[in-house]
């Protein structure tokens, strides 16, 4: 239950400083896979960096169609923006799961041809 509250206070300082430590900006990223760990989640990371409902559609989409199947959902979220977005080669992708404990991974991508 305190996932989203502990989310809420860490993941917009990580998401910084691993844009910050790629020359990245959270606004010039083209693609975000949020963790779908539950509705609660999905809303406290899109608060937090100010991200639109279509900007975490997949997370939604996932968590809808197939529920939290733990560590593994990452990878059908980052399925579905590859099948739904037009990412252009360069173009930046972050994807954020999250562990037990509550542990926070994040990851910078680029899209490639």
């Amino acid at each position: 239950r305190r996932v989203p509250d502990v989310l809420a206070r860490h993941v917009g300082p990580l998401v910084d400083e691993l844009c910050r430590r790629n020359g990245r900006t959270a606004s010039g990223v083209a693609a975000w896979a949020v963790h779908p760990g539950g509705p609660r989640v999905v809303d406290v990371v899109a608060d937090r960096l100010g991200l639109s409902d279509e900007q975490v559609h997949e997370s939604r989409l996932v968590l809808a169609e197939r529920g939290n199947c733990s560590s593994a959902t990452i990878l059908l979220v980052l399925e579905e923006i590859r099948r739904h977005r037009d990412l252009r080669p360069g173009d930046a992708v972050v994807a954020l799961a999250f562990g037990p404990g509550l542990t926070l991974y994040a990851a910078l991508l680029e899209a490639q041809a």
